[in-house]
């Protein structure tokens, strides 16, 4: 039994190879791509061995029936169709994102007043004394502010309206104009220097 079993995979091993061979020149035969000697060969394979003949056979039967099936095609404006649709989808996707991002900034403000009334109603009704004495202070503040500033203007005014400040403005505008002629002067001495160089 041992001898048997040697002598099956001893032949497998021999035949193997064949097969391979054989179904090499058999693609190559579905395909009219045999030269010459290739051709002998697969002939010979054919008349030696009966049950590489019956292969052959059974796949010149199935090469036949794939040739004769018609290739399937999509329809005729198919890719076009595919793309509007996905183009109308992407769209819908777009759509739907910024409804969303609209939707949720709504919300968002309208948190934010609620929160803002909800707050200021809180700070009104629990600290409304405090809120009093800092409205009370603010009113003080801009009233000192109103009085100083039209009480400024009036000293002002009262200064400007007596002789010895009307004397003093005139020699400070003759002392600017003066001061401006001097610094003209010496700035046209400066050119001309810078010239002559």
């Amino acid at each position: 039994m041992n001898g048997e079993n040697k002598t099956n995979e001893h032949l497998q091993e021999t035949t193997r190879p064949l097969e391979q061979e054989f179904e090499w020149l058999m693609s190559l035969a579905l395909d009219d791509r045999l030269d010459a000697d290739e051709r002998i060969r697969f002939e010979t394979l054919l008349a030696d061995r009966e049950e590489l003949a019956h292969a052959w056979r059974s796949w010149q039967w199935i090469d036949r029936h794939l040739a004769g099936t018609p290739a399937v095609a999509p329809a005729s404006g198919f890719v076009q169709r595919f793309e509007a649709r996905l183009a109308q989808q992407e769209q819908q996707r777009r759509q739907r994102a910024l409804l969303l991002s609209a939707v949720l900034t709504v919300i968002a403000l309208t948190m934010v007043f609620l929160a803002i009334v909800v707050g200021g109603a809180l700070i009104l009704f629990t600290q409304g004394q405090w809120i009093g004495e800092q409205l009370r202070t603010l009113a003080f503040v801009y009233a000192s502010l109103k009085l100083w500033a039209s009480s400024t203007v009036e000293t002002a005014a009262a200064l400007a309206r007596m002789p010895q400040a009307q004397l003093l403005g005139v020699a400070y505008a003759l002392f600017v104009v003066l001061m401006t002629a001097a610094w003209m002067q010496l700035l046209r001495r400066s050119a001309h220097a810078d010239a002559r160089k």
